[in-house]
């Protein structure tokens, strides 16, 4: 993969949530020409799609080999990004709420990367181009496959994404992993670092863990929510 050696990675950081912007800015403006190139537009997302996850599962794992802690996809991020995916592809209208509501963390990944600002630096190629196309899925979906948010659907999404985050605290534990950053705990490990492991004097070493998820998933019904608002009236077909 490549890792910007050659440019300053904050750069390009920049850039790509510029990127991101204009290209959000010209779903809504330029929809004359989006609509006549939809198809090829598309075309082109799955190959992009189905490159960055050729990269991330089989080539890394080709040359490196399979590392548990790494290479499954139990991330909101990667989750959401095989589903898009498979929907470029087949255009499955049953996972157009789960995208419009998990693909707004495409850009939620791209604003605040997981743990300190500087993990900027680590960032490729394949997580720029699945949280960019990601990021705009949400527009997308709304304004050119005539896909209108349900209240329904923002409460059972997000009790999934809840439900997902505890399941894996246990399964962390097992696998010896960190799947979807419950033991980092991302932001929220940042800006709380000690967080309590007792529960009325009685141990509870993933306490933490349940916190964050708790956390995440109220978080994440907010930013959902914003969404739901914004388009539950709009029509733009």
């Amino acid at each position: 993969m490549l890792y910007f050696d050659f440019i300053n990675p904050y750069i390009i950081y920049m850039v790509i949530v510029l990127l991101w912007a204009l290209a959000t800015y010209s779903l809504f403006t330029y929809r004359d020409f989006i609509i006549k190139h939809k198809s090829k537009i598309l075309i082109i997302a799955a190959v992009l799609l189905s490159w960055t996850q050729l990269v991330r599962y089989v080539i890394v794992v080709i040359r490196d080999g399979f590392i548990l802690e790494m290479h499954l996809p139990f991330y909101v991020c990667r989750l959401s990004v095989v589903v898009l995916l498979y929907y470029v592809i087949t255009k499955d209208k049953r996972v157009e709420s789960f995208l419009f509501y998990w693909g707004a963390t495409g850009i939620a990944g791209v604003i605040y990367p997981n743990g300190p600002i500087d993990n900027i630096v680590n960032l490729t190629e394949t997580f720029y181009i699945d949280h960019f196309l990601l990021g705009l899925s949400p527009f997308f979906l709304v304004v050119y496959q005539g896909y209108k948010p349900v209240k329904a659907d923002l409460f059972r999404i997000t009790g999934v994404m809840f439900v997902m985050l505890l399941v894996f605290i246990p399964l962390n534990n097992i696998m010896n992993t960190d799947y979807f950053y419950l033991k980092d705990r991302s932001i929220v490990g940042d800006i709380f670092p000690n967080l309590p492991t007792q529960i009325i004097g009685v141990p509870f070493k993933d306490l933490p863990s349940v916190i964050f998820a708790t956390i995440h998933s109220v978080v994440a019904l907010g930013f959902f929510s914003l969404y739901f608002f914004t388009f539950k009236n709009k029509i733009f077909i």
